[in-house]
């Protein structure tokens, strides 16, 4: 451009400056446009979403009334009470479907065993035998509907009601409806939303999925616990937006789908006119440009200033510092509104995200909470549940054929290890939500009470556990250090196989102002991958009959590690052993104010 004139110069900068503006205000533009229609097929998703809850809860209490009302005939209760030949003739009458029939897969009356003592329709005994869940929650309530299940092409559901009094039923009505939508009812349900949108329903386990026609592949993420609208790509179909919501009183879902490339089509159609707009813009520029360049000049490095400042995150740049009446001046006053637009709208989102995180805080204190308090209400009926079960072994275990003892005997089996679950529980909870008070510790006397609390499993497996003495000082809390300690040593010596003498090593280590204790044992070992997962709460890598205990004893170990302000991990290979640690502070490595503060707390 050396050899070119300035009056050509300057037009072809102010073109390369008219195309940099307008290229800014076409992405803002567009974005702006896009997130508009998001908005819009957002709020229509989710009143659609919430439309249809309500259509399919109002079916579903339909379908319930109408079985209850089968359920109250007076022929099902006198064949339950004495079957015979007449009044298996009367029974089966009430139970054929009368409107109808076609929908339905089957219907069949169940004892309160329960056991299927009659059927009328068409219902395989093996593929559609009735849940027990669904049974329980139908003898405590007028009716209940169960979960989706795929029958060949397509897909039924159960529906039961209970014959005779609530609470104490004599037996069930299970009838198994097929789920069917006419095309008709299929498109009216569309136009609800949009004609390219997708009404799915699905079981909340997301196994069983339906677009009320047949069987559909479930949507690629967990959509059962979904509040608000839903992204997410089909390998199909592309980028979709959803919104799901529970059907209450039943295990299902609704999903609405709309696909993603017909809402931003047409702020992709603007994006294409704004294009052409702007080559336009460019041409009129460069013929203005001959004429105002020496006006141009000022104005558009103040627009180019503006624009470096916004893609640097300044949004307190304006360009239009003087009224200006021409087309420069009202892209100024468009421009530095975008930026205000967009300044603002960061600055909701930045209190938007601090409003949320609060929240999920003040969430996860009430789950904890929610948690301790189930947890401890639990155990009462469970103590009686155990106790009764061994009072029947005990007082009437001689009338018990060997099937009544061994039901008996689960039944207090079962008892116990939920009542050792859900005091692992309080304990990770209380670990969670105490407040712990760290102060200088007798590694010792923590190792001490730990042993004492294993002394029956050490016993029991004849392990041999030897701690390397003297233990330093470490800060910590005296009760939850000892759980700690105890939780290691009961998991050394129960992994170890039963053909093979437990061996538990323990010993402490020094580490600039930290104190590393190891507890080494000769057990079956831990694969590498492994190491992270084996502390996280109910995860368990061998089966409960060979190793017993509820997954939860080396979660306690962690949270209370990191309570008392340390670390924990593992060193350990498949059958070589493992080697536990944990890591403290050192109490000399504590200044005498602070242990006075502790001492004092």
């Amino acid at each position: 451009m050396r050899g070119l004139s300035i009056k050509l110069k300057l037009p072809l900068l102010i073109g390369g400056l008219v195309v940099v503006v307008t290229g800014v205000y076409a992405v803002a533009a567009y974005r702006s446009m896009s997130n508009g229609a998001i908005a819009v097929i957002d709020s229509r998703l989710d009143t659609v979403a919430v439309q249809l809850q309500g259509l399919l809860h109002a079916s579903r209490d339909a379908l319930v009334r109408s079985l209850d009302s089968v359920a109250r005939a007076p022929a099902l209760t006198a064949y339950l009470t004495r079957p015979t030949a007449a009044r298996r003739a009367a029974a089966l009458e009430v139970l054929r479907p009368k409107v109808a029939p076609t929908s339905y897969a089957g219907v069949a009356l169940w004892s309160a065993k329960p056991k299927r003592v009659l059927s009328a329709g068409q219902a395989p005994e093996a593929g559609l035998a009735a849940p027990a869940d669904l049974l329980l929650a139908a003898a405590h309530d007028t009716g209940a509907v169960g979960a989706f299940r795929a029958l060949g092409d397509s897909v039924v559901y159960p529906v039961a009601a209970h014959v005779g009094a609530a609470g104490a039923p004599r037996g069930y009505v299970v009838a198994w409806r097929r789920l069917q939508s006419s095309r008709d009812g299929r498109s009216a349900l569309s136009r609800l939303v949009g004609s390219d949108a997708r009404i799915l329903v699905g079981n909340t386990g997301n196994d069983v999925w339906t677009d009320l026609a047949t069987k559909v592949p479930p949507p690629p993420v967990d959509v059962s616990h979904a509040t608000g609208i839903i992204h997410y790509r089909r390998p199909a179909s592309g980028p979709q937006f959803a919104a799901a919501r529970a059907i209450p009183g039943t295990p299902w879902t609704v999903l609405v789908e709309f696909p993603g490339d017909v809402v931003l089509a047409p702020a992709r159609a603007f994006l294409r006119q704004l294009t052409i707009i702007g080559v336009i813009i460019l041409v009129l520029g460069f013929a203005a440009a001959w004429a105002v360049s020496r006006t141009l000049t000022r104005p558009l490095v103040g627009l180019t200033h503006a624009a470096e400042a916004v893609a640097a995150g300044d949004y307190t740049q304006v360009v239009r510092s003087h009224p200006r009446g021409d087309e420069l001046g009202r892209l100024a006053a468009a421009f530095d509104t975008m930026v205000q637009r967009v300044g603002e709208a960061q600055q909701r989102l930045e209190d938007r995200v601090q409003a949320r995180t609060a929240e999920l805080q003040e969430r996860n204190e009430e789950l904890e909470a929610f948690a301790y308090s189930i947890s401890h209400d639990l155990r009462a009926p469970l103590r009686a549940m155990g106790g009764f079960s061994q009072a029947l072994l005990e007082d009437y275990g001689e009338r018990l054929d060997a099937t009544g003892r061994q039901y008996a005997e689960r039944v207090v089996a079962g008892a116990s290890t939920m009542d050792q679950l859900i005091r692992d529980l309080l304990s990770y909870s209380r670990i969670t939500r105490s407040e712990l008070r760290l102060a200088p510790l007798d590694l010792h006397h923590a190792m001490q009470s730990a042993t004492e609390q294993v002394a029956d499993e050490v016993a029991a497996r004849h392990a041999r556990v030897v701690v390397d003495e003297p233990l330093p000082a470490v800060v910590g809390h005296d009760t939850t250090l000892a759980q700690v300690l105890a939780n290691l040593l009961g998991n050394a010596v129960k992994f170890v196989p039963v053909e093979r003498t437990p061996e538990v090593h323990v010993r402490a280590e020094l580490r600039e102002g930290r104190v590393r204790v190891w507890v080494e044992d000769n057990g079956i070992g831990v694969a590498p991958e492994h190491h992270e997962r084996i502390f996280r709460v109910f995860e368990r890598l061998n089966p409960a009959e060979d190793y017993p205990g509820t997954g939860i004893g080396l979660a306690i170990v962690r949270k209370g590690v990191e309570r008392m302000g340390g670390r924990v991990g593992v060193e350990s290979q498949p059958g070589g052993g493992s080697r536990f640690w944990i890591e403290l502070s050192q109490a000399e490595a504590v200044d005498d104010r602070e242990r006075h503060s502790h001492s004092a707390g």
